[in-house]
């Protein structure tokens, strides 16, 4: 039995282990809802129950295939902005903020309006970003003991299980604070933000050490040559995947948010672009990765609750979806519906209604694609993306054809990757291509499409 790498996922609503072998094929996997606690104001993440559920989980799957032979390898990849102090043994303080809470709304705009904000740390700071979320902490006097520093949510168990404190790259420029051009730390938001001390970052693949775990180490899952790796933001972790495949990729991964990543050349700072955020290429190297957002459930909402029932999965659930592409005047009617307005309208002008904001979520995520400005074969993932019906419309959208792999667990299988590169005989030649299907456009759609773009409010 040859042994097997581990990827940690660790998202909003589950978190996941996977555990691949030598030729990229996921062996194992399983999920469970990530662990929150509450205080006052809100939900918080609870460090120390997440990182007991995934040694569960590790070891679990380790135990059922295994073989006995302890793990090469383990990274990690997650959420991009959560993150918390750990003491001088790489352990949590305590729970911490999880990126929806808004109770730093103030001091994200105290910091957007400040001197410190910048262009070169690729995002327009808000109330997710890490920057508000430190001085909220420090304004309220909670800045930690003596040997505390800060890492991210999603580095927690590497630094956890080796026992040193580092950031990876591509989570610490998710902080705002962090320069993706001159990858480096910007001290005028550090300042701005009073930022609590932080360790060295590092690359994804960067080896940060061995397994300390008593825990891991007991169970056999893992022995003392067992690499600890470095890993990232989940969404460009997940695209590297892919990546690793068809190099040019663009990936739009569509869950409860909607991400798309490119990685392109930029010869100057560009303008900072609420759609879009900046960040560094997930191997490293010139050039920056390009990540453009949307709401794509919270846009899907009004329909999903109207008394008409689930609109959505009704659409979506055919094997085309019904009708032709609406007109300009028709998306904009889309946007100011609500569940109350489209519960008072009969079932088909409702069903109309909603292609046509499934169609003007197309039409967001077509101006994130020319802002990142891709030209390479488009992929697709997520649990929206199991839907062959939407995917023959975005690709008749898009004017160019989509392809979904078959494998789910893109974070988790990402990760596992990454741990597999730190691995000395690691050969990604071995690695055996994943199954995929490809979307091809509807000419008559597409040509309507690229008349209705002309014609689209902005």
């Amino acid at each position: 039995m040859s042994a097997l790498a581990c990827g940690l996922d660790i998202g909003t609503t589950n978190i996941k282990v996977v555990l691949m072998d030598r030729e990229g094929a996921i062996r194992w996997s399983r999920a469970v809802p990530t662990p929150r606690g509450a205080d006052a104001l809100g939900l918080l993440n609870n460090p120390s129950a997440l990182l007991s559920l995934l040694e569960d989980l590790l070891i679990a799957g380790w135990r059922e295939v295994g073989g006995g032979v302890p793990l090469l390898a383990i990274a990690g990849a997650g959420v991009g902005e959560d993150g918390l102090l750990v003491d001088a043994a790489a352990q949590p303080r305590g729970p911490s903020l999880p990126w929806f809470d808004t109770r730093a709304a103030r001091q994200a705009e105290t910091l957007r309006d400040s001197e410190a904000a910048c262009a070169g740390v690729g995002h327009i700071v808000d109330a997710a970003r890490t920057v508000a979320k430190w001085r909220w902490h420090a304004e309220r006097g909670e800045t930690g003991g003596p040997g505390d520093v800060w890492v991210a949510l999603s580095d927690l168990p590497a630094v956890s299980w080796s026992g040193r404190p580092f950031i990876s790259e591509t989570l610490a420029a998710r902080t705002a604070a962090y320069d993706v051009h001159a990858r480096r730390w910007h001290a005028p938001m550090l300042a701005a933000a009073k930022a609590p001390p932080l360790p060295p970052v590092v690359p994804a693949g960067t080896l940060v050490g061995s397994v300390r775990s008593p825990r891991l180490l007991q169970s056999g899952a893992a022995g003392p040559e067992t690499r600890i790796v470095a890993g990232g933001h989940d969404h460009p972790v997940a695209a590297s995947y892919i990546r690793r495949f068809e190099p040019g990729a663009i990936v739009d991964s569509m869950g409860t948010a909607e991400l798309l990543y490119g990685e392109r050349a930029v010869p100057a700072v560009p303008a900072l672009d609420p759609p879009v955020a900046y960040s560094v290429p997930v191997g490293g190297g010139a050039g920056l990765a390009c990540l453009g957002v949307q709401e794509l459930a919270a846009a899907m909402e009004p329909f999903r609750w109207s008394s008409h029932g689930d609109l959505v999965a009704a659409l979506l659930d055919e094997v085309r979806i019904p009708g032709s592409p609406s007109a300009a005047s028709q998306l904009r009617r889309a946007r100011a519906q609500d569940a109350a307005s489209l519960s008072a309208l009969p079932r088909e002008e409702a069903l109309s209604l909603c292609r046509a904001a499934i169609e003007e979520a197309g039409f967001g995520a077509l101006d994130m694609l020319s802002i990142i400005g891709g030209t390479g074969p488009i992929y697709v993932t997520g649990g929206w993306s199991r839907s062959d019906a939407l995917m023959e419309l975005r690709a008749s959208l898009f004017g160019r054809a989509i392809t979904r792999l078959a494998e789910d667990e893109l974070t988790g299988a990402g990760a596992a990757l990454v741990a597999l590169s730190a691995v000395p005989d690691f050969d990604p030649a071995r690695l055996k291509r994943p199954l995929s299907i490809r979307f091809e456009p509807r000419a008559d759609w597409a040509s309507a499409y690229r008349r209705i773009r002309q014609e689209r409010a902005p």
